[in-house]
């Protein structure tokens, strides 16, 4: 038995379903009993139609919520299905050998827990200047930390971006440099774990460097925005853009939309984070997001590693 509500989603719904069979089982019983007990027709009639008002006066109001709320649910899933009818790819034409782009508009580095607030959940799957270090390749330093330098071997020169925190441009480059400092200590305990090799006091790992621009210089830029609607929001759905733009021409080259829905309706029992499960746990279309650094590589194709 489920509740017709939000709860169903999360551990309670399971006890409030126990609970209501028991309440339930209850309620014939004593029924069973007003009709058996009483000799006369009339008393059994009076006794059961009181066994009826008392134990249906508590569930009723939570009856007719749970039928507004499946309702309510039934209205979101089919605006979702609706909106799903748009969602997809839109591919005007693939450029290759790209050095750069321009990371047009940046990411909130938290995803909002608001239900209006047009951050795109559906395709936030960065933030802040990670989405800029997730688009590059490494171009110095390599040595300094092979592994490293493999995982990050694929990706653009460089990126082009506006910082919003101080407005100016700046061109962005992946580098292999130092990103930590070792205490003594955790270097005589590498020296243990590898039989006395020093590492020396400086970590190296992936990370970005930058110089200011006047201008832009690439050609393409990426951009998200939140194509939610004011009625989306209310029945909790949320809709993303990816696009790749020609910044000489205005054109669109590329374009993704994709749509999610929280089927929880803003449900915050358990502790739940209603956007924060929805990226996670929620329908969405498409069913595997292709998302900024998949989607932005197969459009603008990197240049090689060497070229």
């Amino acid at each position: 038995m489920n509740t017709g509500t939000p709860l169903d989603l999360t551990p309670f719904g399971a006890v409030l379903s126990a609970i209501g069979i028991l309440y339930w089982l209850a309620a014939l019983i004593v029924l069973a009993a007003a009709l058996y007990r009483p000799r006369r027709w009339f008393n059994k009639a009076l006794l059961a139609l009181l066994v009826i008002v008392v134990f249906g006066a508590i569930p009723g109001p939570s009856a007719w919520r749970a039928r507004e709320a499946r309702k309510n649910f039934e209205a979101a899933m089919a605006r979702f299905e609706m909106r799903c009818k748009s969602a997809g790819e839109t591919i005007n034409q693939q450029v290759k050998d790209v050095d750069g782009v321009v990371w047009l508009k940046w990411r909130p580095l938290f995803l909002s827990k608001t239900q209006f607030a047009l951050d795109d959940p559906y395709g936030h799957d960065c933030s802040g200047d990670e989405c800029i270090k997730n688009l590059l390749r490494v171009t110095k330093g390599a040595d300094l930390e092979p592994e490293d330098a493999k995982r990050h071997a694929t990706g653009y020169v460089f990126v082009e971006s506006m910082d919003p925190q101080d407005g100016r441009r700046y061109r962005y480059t992946g580098v292999i440099k130092s990103i930590a400092q070792r205490t003594p200590a955790e270097i005589e305990a590498y020296k243990k774990n590898t039989r006395g090799k020093d590492p020396g006091p400086d970590v190296y790992g992936f990370a970005l460097d930058r110089e200011p621009i006047a201008s832009f210089t690439a050609r393409y830029g990426v951009i998200w925005d939140d194509i939610s609607t004011r009625e989306d929001r209310e029945q909790w759905i949320a809709g993303g853009s990816l696009k790749v733009i020609d910044l000489q021409t205005n054109a669109v080259v590329a374009e993704r939309k994709g749509y999610l829905i929280d089927t929880g309706q803003g449900s915050t029992a358990g502790f739940r984070n209603p956007w924060g499960w929805a990226q996670s746990y929620a329908p969405r279309c498409p069913l595997i997001g292709i998302h900024t650094w998949a989607f932005s590589t197969r459009i603008l194709v990197p240049t090689k590693s060497g070229e």
